[in-house]
């Protein structure tokens, strides 16, 4: 596979990344509906899921909710995807922030395991994290 066709597929993923952390923000806000017609039914947030991770150790960083460090995260991805894509940074500089982004969703699967707590929007983000992990290691 063509490099570049990397960076195109790390820069998809970031933006359906960033979609997601936008939407569990925006419904846990309480300024979007859970059924928002723009994300399938089947990520849709439920009571007793989702919404109970907040209630959690799990369910925030620093005191913010995972998804606003998300809100973050994945604009942030998509600039260093660029950089390093237009060769004005090392590609390995991918990894580092790809890397800090995995550790912490196994951090948060682990606690997805242990509060017995199916959600999917987060196995969504976790899923991301890992494919732009895997990629960002492809390209070097």
């Amino acid at each position: 596979m063509n490099p570049n066709s990397y960076f195109i597929l790390m820069a998809l993923l970031a933006v359906a990344g960033w979609a997601f952390s936008f939407y569990f923000l925006r419904v846990l806000d309480g300024k979007m509906s859970p059924s928002a017609w723009w994300i399938p039914a089947v990520f849709h947030m439920s009571e007793g899921g989702c919404q109970t991770l907040m209630e959690s150790p799990y369910g925030r960083i620093l005191g913010k909710p995972n998804a606003f460090w998300g809100n973050l995260y994945y604009p942030f991805m998509l600039i260093v995807i660029g950089f390093s894509g237009a060769e004005l940074i090392d590609r390995s500089l991918l990894l580092i922030p790809a890397l800090f982004a995995m550790i912490l969703s196994l951090y948060l699967l682990w606690g997805l395991y242990r509060l017995r707590t199916p959600c999917p929007v987060c196995f969504a983000t976790h899923t991301v994290n890992l494919m732009i992990l895997i990629l960002a290691g492809r390209t070097l």
